[in-house]
């Protein structure tokens, strides 16, 4: 994969938008330390995130934005923060007690995730803490509270775009969740894509370690 994401092979663009996707995947893993890499992209009504850890469990998720989340300039930040949560949902699933390491490209969800760390409740601007529709809690705050009481848990910096394969491929999965919500990539098309991609990003992570 290196620095060109697989997107440049992406299917034809077809025509119909989604109100949202979600795929979740595993995929052969990598021996050693638990990494976990997550991304998002961010739309004007549409936002997507994306995962893959060296378990070999990866995914995406992509929906419309519902405006009483936060405030636009704050979209951003709570999609970095929710592409964290659905990763570690899947990796603490299925390796409870293991040390991860999460990788994030943004250093402002990172603030958020020391700061929850360390025992505080600060959300992002507008974010409603609010139940959600029939009593869920909001995603944010389940996160907020598996950071803070989930040991062995390590927050750290991935610096974006400079070919490292965990943090292209999510970079690169949540684009195709984005493209597909957006109907420009054929929502039968990521069962196939999804394990795909991960598996090139885990062959040259491999490669490289």
């Amino acid at each position: 994969m290196g620095h060109r994401s697989p997107l440049a092979h992406a299917p034809r663009p077809t025509t119909r938008t989604r109100r949202g996707i979600c795929v979740n995947s595993t995929v052969k893993a990598v021996s050693g330390p638990v990494v976990l890499a997550t991304d998002a992209s961010v739309g004007v009504d549409r936002v997507a995130s994306g995962y893959l850890s060296t378990t070999g469990h990866t995914g995406l998720r992509a929906h419309l934005y519902p405006p009483y989340l936060a405030r636009p300039r704050a979209r951003v930040v709570v999609t970095e923060l929710r592409a964290v949560h659905w990763g570690l949902k899947a990796v603490l699933a299925a390796h409870s007690g293991r040390p991860v390491e999460v990788r994030v490209d943004s250093i402002e969800a990172l603030k958020y995730l020391h700061v929850w760390q360390r025992g505080g409740n600060r959300m992002p601007e507008g974010y409603s803490t609010h139940l959600r529709s029939q009593g869920r809690t909001p995603t944010l705050v389940q996160l907020q509270m598996v950071a803070e009481y989930t040991p062995h848990l390590t927050f750290v910096h991935e610096k974006a775009h400079v070919g490292n394969p965990l943090n292209e491929a999510a970079d690169s999965l949540a684009k195709l969740g984005l493209r597909c919500v957006r109907g420009q990539v054929a929502g039968s098309e990521l069962p196939r894509l999804v394990p795909l991609w991960a598996t090139g990003a885990l062959a040259e992570y491999r490669r490289a370690a």
